[in-house]
């Protein structure tokens, strides 16, 4: 009676995990909105562990556009460097 009780769960309990793996992940617009490269919309959930996330936020955007900037004054320097 045991082993049978064991084997019917060990079933179940292993076609679970299987349906666990293999479900199909359904995007909303809201999670693919926040998960497009280059946002930082996420970095506010730092407010969840105890961190000040719009702050965190505005400072890596900043971050990112002086790296924006500076990439575009290299790309004017290389353009206007002489031709070869």
């Amino acid at each position: 009676m045991k082993h049978t009780l064991r084997s019917i769960l060990g079933t179940i309990f292993a076609t679970m995990l299987l349906l666990c793996g293999c479900e199909k992940e359904n995007a909303g617009p809201e999670s693919a909105s926040q998960s497009t490269p280059g946002s930082t919309k996420i970095l506010e959930a730092a407010d969840l562990v105890g961190y000040d996330g719009k702050k965190l936020r505005r400072s890596v955007d900043g971050i990112k556009a002086a790296n924006e900037k500076h990439n575009q004054e290299l790309e004017k320097t290389v353009g206007s460097g002489p031709d070869q």
